[in-house]
């Protein structure tokens, strides 16, 4: 039976609340108490009284195509009741089919979805407002029936219903002054300009945009039109708000029948990133001013009452509200002056959410100021917020305030100043409606003016928000004051009506030139009761909580209150019989029990962690009950070395940069050296890398020294200052350098250690000085490495030699060269770990990353070529990729078409749906030998499925520790490819392949079957031990697998299927030649997954426009997804012209080169590393496993349908199945493939025979720069190695491990060397010198 208790006598109406003189001002979330709980994932929202019973109804644009099933793609019209509550009329009312499924529009980034703006007006002056909607590339107009009905009017009114523009905003304004609203169009790049329709005054409209003098000048991104009389000759002009730093457009009035660009005149001329705006006299000085939003700026335009405005936003504090949309000037508390409020947030990883703000206004108090009081009256909650509408709802004077966000529900805070059952109004307020009749009827451009005792205050009236525009009457707060002297009204038409000795509290209708009447608007009356969904009591019809709600009995939560980091605890809940539980833990990650009693929880790297649970029967639920847990380094596990908490930082800070694997690569390397040396220096036998000694020409000095603590306290304070300098270092130009350096504080903190000491004098042994001394001697290496750190990374020399690819473009010219890589231009390019590139055609990252200092990688790995008079080092230089020819067929374009096609292919397998069943369990999948890979193009397609997906694979008989099979692991096809591409993608959580690299190792680290014997042999390690080590070992393998692949990108300079597969597609096809779109360079046709477009097919277009290209079986992409938690892509046939990788549409394809794909290469170097190691090629049980849960773990769309369990056997596997998935993803050919694991197999073998001999004190780097070498490579088949001896045994293996005959061998004692031949085909061989095997490739 269900425990329940009853909280009548608790306060369970929570109200933040901030003092106002006397008042108490507060506002309440009430979205689901009012019956809009059904809104999710929306753009615009608009305000009117649609059905003229005096209170005011909301018309809310959801952002998706229209899906009848699914209800939150539906935009809605809700009636209000008057009682507190609205009512969804949207069937009744005739709104269907905005935006139908089957619209394929390109893609467009201005604004998120299709389905943008609603704008209220009265067009046809019948007293009823009309409704005016913006979708991507189309428009609508809905006419008010005056029944409560509407009906699309579009076309017959002479407005263009496609006109494929990026329609965002639109205004209604009576610009020629005829009393009928003309219509602005506001287009965010997407057409020639703007678009500006006359009203005819018989329900009809005209296009005079390109008759309208300056209002068709330019193509910018324009948000909002602004309409206002600002050079006061009568006429209204038209302030247009633009993005991405074009200048913002004043078009002044030509007297009705032009408009001119003056904006220069006004000071008014801002290159921001604008956004919204809106207009308001907060300075009471008599003079409108003008707030713009826009991204981490925002602009106040004070007027100075002489027709130039003053920006002053930083003065008053409100420059920066983060990424800003839609905001008000409005008078929330009722104090005379307006407040301003601004809504936030973009859709991306690491910046999606984001506060809100609301500034309180002190001119009323006399001071010309803001304050900043969101926290406090809880309107700072976070959201991508969109469009912010501020609205008296409730008829009872004070001003509430609806939020669209695109990403969640809406927030709906009702203002509880004043409320309906108030004996006495506590504050003062004057409401005016207003009918034009020689002006427009709505009144829009009115200015009213109001006189009291206490001030004049000034109101602006024409509805216009970001996406809306509204229709509702003028609001003035008036504190205490009762009596109001005089009111003047300045209608558009010039004409003033003045009238005087009003009361307050009260709305008045004022129309044009015949006076004013009294409205007799009584507040909503609303019903007391239960308002909480989840109590046992609830009440639907209440509107009002009067604290009777009946919960569920919570109970404890049973678990430590104190841990440590990376520990693992148990939590544990009383659950009642038959109820369902949900846990949420922050801080930390649930590893299992989610939906159980009890939960075992994994702690991370924060100050402290929280733990909370929700119980529920079929009827009701528990109140949320929730422990803080604190987090310290004592108690830490002996598995936890100080050398892994620093590790974990390192991973927290790349999760935050931007994503860059080759500096990422070289942090992890870096950090790894100053953490090993420093063990070295303290250790009796080991040999420390840098830190004095002479690497790649840079000099360091190591003193002796005495330490002056124990010895394991010295290593932990010296690796702990170490690396909080080299990390604050490396760090302090992040986007998230605060998090970050919040993050090291705190560690640095917890461990004890001052952040302010910074001396470096470490002869007297001070364990800190020498940590610091080590960092700074690292921080100086890395200046001088060939990185160009000091200058961002940048590229000295590299120049693409295609134009850049608009991918939300019309109108790219053909690509230069199909070879070669070409850059990508996004309208916002936000890369893989959330974070916005200031450009939007980011530059190919690292091209001359063979330049960086190495660890292991020697001369004879190296050849330089040169381009343009530039050196280009390559490293482990592979075959030629395959190029296409443009003039003939031959065996190199069949590869290359090949390949490219294929992975247009392979994403045909990201849908579940399609009925396939695999088993990914290492009894399936894995056990792949290096031998057997492919070494020529024309053996890929006997290696890869093309149409089935996948790999040869042999799987794994039995379990070698368990000695038992694997247990099948059945999955649709279409959850594993998608989980694959997204796991492996940048990591589980974007910490760039090397950290995920990182991220394995200490996942073996720490399983409970797992012994820390370096290789599998002799004692168990210490855990700092063996981390120095192993991190040594597998960050030389991550910057030597960076320097290789992006030395190799750089110079190959290789398209990527973006591109290829477009370019091909653009080219026509190169199967049929009787057809007329035969190109030698086109793309081959495939029956049901590459075919044309013919009359009749549903992408030929409503004008057959699209008859002859190419369509694609395959991902459809993200115009077919507007919400990523509730939808997926699926597969299907589309335009190739429109085909994209499954990523985010904001990042499309990493900014560099695809040959060689960097995920093989880092993947097959980091496998073989641990292999080396830990002495074992198998994970620790035989099995390594990652969880992706249903419906949680996919970013990119929805899904999986169902839990994947990732499997692999060996680190190899898990490598190999790293390789596919960047096919699948889209990302990387077969040709990418292959070689980059051969390079990282390659990194590995020298990385880890240069590694290992520092640990024993026997070898120094210039000791092993005499090691045996072999020139050249690549080699035509004669080959020299250098510092060997007459007796050494010389073998030469196949791929496949077949000895190959030595045709000729010299030995040359004066230098020994020795020379041998060999008489094979191109390929890739291996030779053995005794024990030690190198790679060469042969090239003739």
């Amino acid at each position: 039976m269900s425990r329940r208790i009853n909280l009548k006598n608790l306060s369970v109406l929570f109200f933040l609340t901030f003092s106002i003189g006397v008042q108490a001002q507060s506002f309440e979330r009430v979205e689901t108490i009012i019956g809009l709980d059904i809104l999710e994932d929306n753009n615009g929202v608009a305000i009117a009284d649609y059905d003229g019973d005096n209170d005011l109804d909301i018309f809310v644009v959801a952002k998706a195509k229209d899906n009848s099933n699914n209800p939150e793609t539906l935009s809605r019209l809700f009636r209000n009741n008057n009682d507190g509550s609205f009512t969804d009329v949207t069937q009744q009312s005739g709104f269907s089919n905005l935006y139908n499924s089957d619209q394929d529009p390109e893609s467009f980034t201005g604004l998120s979805g299709y389905k943008f703006g609603a704008f209220w007006g009265d067009y046809n002056n019948d007293g009823y407002p009309d409704l005016f909607m913006t979708f991507l590339d189309s428009v609508q107009l809905w006419k008010n029936l005056g029944n409560g009905t509407f009906t699309d009017v579009t076309s017959i009114s002479g407005i263009t219903k496609i006109n494929n523009c990026g329609n965002t905003g639109a205004t209604w304004f009576d610009y020629n002054n005829d009393g009928f609203l003309d219509l602005f169009i506001a287009d965010w790049i997407r057409c020639s300009s703007n678009t500006l329709y006359i009203n005819n005054g018989d329900e009809t409209f005209l296009n005079v945009s390109e008759t309208s003098g300056d209002i068709n000048n330019n193509n910018y991104f324009s948000y909002v039109g602004f309409p206002f009389d600002f050079n006061i000759d009568g006429f209204m002009d038209l302030y247009v708000i633009n993005d991405k730093q074009t200048p913002n457009e004043l078009f002044e009035n030509q007297g009705g029948y032009s408009f001119l660009d003056n904006v220069n005149t006004n000071n008014l001329n801002n290159s921001g990133q604008d956004m919204g705006i809106t207009m308001g006299d907060y300075n009471l000085d008599g003079y409108f001013d003008i707030f713009i939003t826009g991204i981490d700026e925002n602009f106040l335009f004070t007027n100075d009452g002489d027709g130039a405005f003053l920006e002053n936003s930083n003065q008053l504090g409100i420059n920066n509200t983060l990424w800003s949309w839609g905001t008000r000037f409005a008078d929330f508390d009722l104090d005379g002056d307006e407040d301003l409020f601004v809504a936030n947030g973009f859709d991306m990883t690491n910046r999606g959410e984001e506060p809100n703000f609301y500034y309180n206004n002190l001119a009323i108090q006399g001071e010309i100021a803001f304050t900043d009081l969101s926290a406090q009256l809880g309107l700072n909650e976070l959201g991508i917020s969109v469009e912010a509408n501020d609205f008296d709802y409730d008829n009872d004077g004070d001003i509430d305030l609806l939020v669209s966000n695109s990403d969640r529900g809406c927030f709906f805070y009702e203002n509880k100043l004043l409320n309906f059952d108030d004996s006495q109004a506590a504050l003062n307020w004057f409401k005016v409606k207003l009918e034009g009749t020689i002006s427009n009827r709505d009144a829009i451009g009115t200015v009213i003016t109001l006189i009291t005792t206490e001030g004049v205050y000034n109101r602006y009236y024409s509805g216009v928000g970001f996406l809306s525009q509204n229709l509702q009457p003028v609001h003035f707060g008036l504190g205490n004051t009762t009596q109001i002297e005089t009111v003047n009204i300045k209608w558009p038409s010039g004409l003033i009506d003045t009238f005087d000795n009003l009361v307050s509290n009260i709305t008045i209708k004022a129309t044009e030139g015949q006076g004013y009447q009294v409205l007799n608007i009584l507040p909503s009356q609303k019903t007391f009761g239960c308002t909480d969904p989840s109590s046992c009591n609830y009440n639907p019809e209440a509107v009002l909580d009067d604290g009777s709600c009946v919960y569920l009995e919570s109970q404890n939560i049973i678990g430590n209150t104190s841990s440590s980091f990376l520990s693992t605890e148990t939590y544990s809940y009383d659950i009642t019989a038959g109820a369902n539980t949900i846990w949420q833990v922050s801080g930390g990650e649930i590893l299992s029990g989610q939906g159980t009693n009890s939960i075992s929880v994994r702690w991370q790297l924060e100050d402290s962690g929280r733990v909370a649970i929700t119980e529920s029967d079929n009827q009701c639920s528990s109140q949320e009950v929730s422990i803080i847990v604190d987090l310290e380094i004592e108690n830490l596990s002996e598995n936890i070395s100080v050398a892994r908490l620093w590790n974990e930082a390192l991973l927290e800070a790349i999760r935050g940069d931007f994503a860059r694997p080759t500096v990422h690569a070289r942090n992890l390397f870096h950090t790894s050296v100053a953490m090993y040396d420093i063990w070295a220096v303290y250790d009796n036998i080991a040999s420390p890398y840098l830190i004095g000694n002479t690497v790649n020409g840079f000099s360091s000095v190591l003193e002796d020294f005495t330490p002056g603590e124990a010895v394991e306290t010295a290593l932990n304070k010296s690796i702990s200052y170490a690396m909080y300098r080299l990390l604050s270092h490396r760090f302090q130009n992040s986007p998230s350098a605060e998090t970050s350096q919040a993050r090291f504080n705190m560690l640095m903190t917890k461990l004890g250690y001052d952040t302010n000491f910074t001396a470096m004098d470490y002869l007297e042994g001070d364990a800190a000085a020498f940590g610091n001394y080590v960092a700074q001697t690292i921080i100086d290496y890395g200046l001088q490495d060939g990185s160009r750190e000091a200058t961002g990374y940048d590229n000295a020399y590299y120049q693409p030699v295609n134009e850049t690819y608009a991918l939300d473009g019309n109108s790219n010219a053909p690509i230069n060269d199909p070879n070669r890589w070409q850059p990508l231009g996004l309208d916002s390019f936000i890369d893989q770990s959330g974070n916005i590139i200031d450009t939007n055609a980011p530059p190919f990252l690292s091209p001359e990353w063979g330049n960086v200092a190495s660890f292991a990688l020697s001369e004879d790995d190296k050849i330089t070529f040169q381009r343009n008079g530039n050196d280009f080092n390559v490293f482990h230089n592979p075959l030629d990729p395959p190029y296409i020819s443009v003039t003939e067929h031959n065996s190199n374009s069949d590869a290359y078409k090949w390949g490219f096609s294929m992975v247009s292919v392979w994403q045909s397998h990201l849908d579940q749906n399609d009925g396939v069943m695999w088993d990914i369990s290492p009894n399936t999948i894995g056990n792949v030998d290096i031998s057997t890979f492919p070494t020529n193009f024309d053996d890929y397609p006997s290696f890869y499925n093309f149409f089935e997906g996948g790999s040869n694979s042999n799987g794994h008989t039995l379990n070698p520790i368990t000695e038992s099979p694997y247990e099948t692991n059945l999955v649709p096809r279409g959850d594993y490819t998608r989980v694959l591409a997204e796991f492996w993608a940048d990591g589980p959580h974007s910490e760039t392949p090397p950290g995920h690299w990182f991220t394995i190792l200490n996942y073996v680290n720490d399983h409970p079957q797992f012994e820390k014997r370096f290789e599998g042999e002799g004692a168990i390690l210490t855990s700092l031990e063996w981390d120095v080590k192993s991190y040594f070992i597998l960050g030389g393998g991550m910057h030597d697998s960076a320097i290789s692949a992006w030395s190799v990108k750089g110079w190959y300079d290789y398209i990527r299927p973006i591109s290829a597969i477009r370019t091909m597609a653009a080219n026509g096809q190169s199967t049929d030649p009787t057809l007329a779109n035969y190109n030698v360079a086109g793309i081959p046709l495939l029956p049901n997954y590459i075919e044309v477009v013919e009359e009749g097919d549903p992408l030929a277009g409503f004008s057959n426009q699209h008859i002859g290209k190419i369509k694609l079986f395959t991902w459809r992409g993200h115009d077919f997804i507007s919400n990523t938690e509730t939808q997926q892509a699926g597969v299907g046939w589309i335009l190739a012209d429109d085909w994209y990788p499954y990523q985010r549409p904001t990042f499309v394809t990493p900014p560099f080169a695809g040959y060689v794909s960097g995920h093989s290469t880092f993947s097959r170097a980091a496998a073989e590393l641990m292999t080396k190691i830990t002495g074992s090629a198998f994970f620790p049980g035989g099995l390594g496993e990652f969880t992706a849960k249903a419906n949680e773990f996919l970013v990119f769309e929805q899904g999986p349908s169902v839990d994947v369990v990732l499997q692999w056997a060996t680190y190899r596997d898990a490598s190999d199945q790293t390789s596919l998935s960047r096919i699948w993803g889209g990302i990387h050919p077969p040709a990418d493939d292959i070689p980059g694991r051969f390079i990282g197999q390659a990194v590995a073998d020298d990385v880890f025979d240069f590694a290992v001999p520092y640990f024993n004190g026997s070898l120094s780097i210039n000791e092993f720069e005499n090691d045996i070498s072999i020139f050249p490579n690549p080699t035509n088949g004669l080959v020299y190695l250098s510092n060997v001896n007459a007796s050494d045994k010389i073998t030469v293996y196949d791929v496949s491990g077949r000895a190959i005959n030595i045709a000729e061998e010299k030995y040359d004692a004066l230098s020994n060397t020795i020379s041998i031949k060999i008489n094979v085909a191109d390929g890739v061989y291996f030779v053995k010198i005794n024990t030690h095997v190198k790679t060469i490739i042969v090239k003739k």
